[in-house]
């Protein structure tokens, strides 16, 4: 069986971890702890940035887009990147602008709504975080630092994002999936990134569906994260371990 090793809420963890649902991979999860955790992840892949994935052999691969190319390989089951060459440049292309454009932008607006909301702060605090230490972070006027907010996140970013947001929430009106007639690491990629801006199901009660309310909030994405949590039910309806 893969053991997985992550943190629960960042989105290339939740990439990987979509990407083993859809191909029907038993898995078994690791939480790192920040800190002293990520030491012990260095101890044993050389590195301390997650995901990272142990097979049942025992190789160890990090990056979720090395992990999910190596994992498309283990079955034949829901093929992650298409076989025509057309269609796989288009999803490789989407992937990359997910991982790299798009989760720095995502990355920032989660910073800014941390900020702006103590209660969001406290629940991205790790499970063991003692109850006292989560009630300080509540009553901690954070909004006192909103220009610090909105030096995280520049207006520019924000609005390019949700340009893009909305022509790809615009797109799946009619239809299933970003790329061709079947799921790809496209769709995986964007859903995953999703994440920061509008927490799915799958992060559990204590962050459904907390964000920023200025993406939540906009129309023209509803549609999106529709999709987005769609997508989840359908790849984590079955049971795993």
């Amino acid at each position: 069986m893969i053991t997985l090793y992550q943190f629960r809420h960042s989105a290339f963890c939740l990439k990987t971890r979509m990407a083993l649902h859809a191909k029907k991979l038993l898995y078994r999860v690791e939480e790192v702890k920040p800190g002293i955790g990520q030491i012990e992840i260095f101890q044993i892949s050389g590195q301390k940035k997650l995901p990272v994935i142990i097979d049942e052999n025992g190789q160890i691969i990090s990056d979720s887009s090395t992990i999910c190319e190596y994992i498309d390989t283990k079955n034949e089951n829901n093929p992650l990147f298409p076989k025509d060459p057309i269609l796989l440049s288009q999803s490789k292309i989407v992937e990359d602008w997910a991982d790299t454009t798009m989760a720095s932008i995502c990355k920032k607006v989660l910073i800014k709504s941390a900020l702006d909301n103590p209660e969001l702060s406290s629940a991205l605090l790790p499970d063991e975080t003692p109850s006292s230490l989560k009630g300080l972070v509540d009553k901690f006027p954070l909004k006192k630092l909103n220009k610090l907010s909105n030096i995280v996140l520049s207006k520019k970013d924000n609005l390019e994002l949700q340009k893009i947001l909305e022509l790809l929430s615009k797109s799946l009106i009619d239809k299933k999936f970003l790329i061709g007639e079947r799921l790809s690491i496209a769709d995986i990629a964007i859903a995953a990134q999703l994440s920061l801006l509008k927490f799915p199901i799958s992060s559990g009660p204590m962050l459904m569906g907390k964000g920023s309310q200025e993406f939540i909030n906009n129309p023209y994405i509803e549609n999106l994260f529709k999709w987005r949590d769609e997508l989840e039910e359908y790849l984590f309806s079955a049971n795993y371990q």
